[in-house]
């Protein structure tokens, strides 16, 4: 005789509570283990957290409002060095322009264009004898040595702060070509 299985009637309904409360018991005991597990780590391997050491003088300067910033738009004939020669006296300050405004020295200025000038101290050229034997850029009285890797044109960008100014050295040295220059070559520079 052939046992007969599915006479039995099971209670879906009572299944569904038995199954839902074991899982939510194990998640229970799974998360209160999880975060058991974290508070013994942290008491066991602790970590602090630097905050910066801030005073309130500190926080006096940032509260502060700044010094308005001074700007020049650029007229039609200007170049780094004379915008510097204008504002410090001085055209050795191209430099500090050309990194306060993040200009590409091998682009010009471009007339209407607002440049940011920097509160920086007055620069003064570099005084030294001039050699020929010399491995350093020395620069005196509108004399210059040339070093190796130099050309006309990076000349120009370290005495003058313009990269486009290397025509005024190549006519004050009746240079035929720019690319005539040799190393330990005594150039005149010309203001």
């Amino acid at each position: 005789m052939k046992k007969n299985y599915y006479k039995k009637s099971i209670n879906y309904e009572r299944l569904l509570i038995t199954t839902v409360r074991r899982r939510y018991i194990d998640l229970a005991i799974g998360m209160m283990s999880f975060y058991f597990v974290i508070v013994i780590s942290i008491k066991v391997f602790p970590f602090q957290v630097k905050l910066p050491n801030v005073n309130n003088k500190k926080i006096d300067k940032l509260a502060k409002p700044r010094t308005p910033v001074k700007t020049y738009t650029v007229a039609e004939g200007d170049d780094l060095w004379h915008i510097a020669e204008k504002f410090y006296g001085s055209g050795f300050n191209a430099y500090d322009i050309s990194v306060a405004n993040k200009i590409n020295s091998l682009l010009p200025i471009e007339v209407g264009q607002k440049l940011v000038i920097p509160k920086v101290a007055r620069r003064q050229p570099t005084v030294g004898e001039i050699s020929a034997i010399s491995t350093q850029v020395t620069y005196t009285e509108g004399k210059y040595i040339v070093q190796p890797g130099d050309s006309l044109s990076s000349i120009s960008q370290k005495v003058y702060g313009d990269l486009f100014a290397w025509p005024k050295i190549l006519q004050a040295n009746n240079l035929p070509n720019a690319d005539i220059i040799e190393v330990g070559m005594i150039l005149t520079i010309p203001r």
